[in-house]
């Protein structure tokens, strides 16, 4: 089972909220008094919402493609088992 999918995801995680972060910065306006904050709050935190409900489907997949490979593990393992010839010692 490849364990780097977690890692590489969680590494590209970061990456989003680091750009997140930046982006938001960005958009707030210089030298101005006034801040619209229900705008961007609002805009944050609908780009958080999407990362989260990315990042809880990748572990969703992540976690069903373990199990059916832990199953087929124990299936092809009891395969064999059967396979094998019994000896009459």
């Amino acid at each position: 089972m490849d364990t780097t999918f977690f890692q590489d995801y969680q590494t590209q995680l970061l990456d989003w909220q680091k750009k997140f972060f930046e982006t938001w910065m960005e958009s707030l306006p210089k030298g101005t008094t006034e801040i619209k904050l229900t705008d961007t709050l609002e805009t944050s935190l609908k780009l958080q919402e999407e990362m989260v409900k990315s990042y809880l489907e990748a572990q969703e997949k992540s976690a069903t493609m373990m199990v059916e490979a832990q199953k087929q593990f124990w299936d092809n393992y009891f395969n064999a088992l059967r396979q094998q010839p019994v000896s009459a010692n």
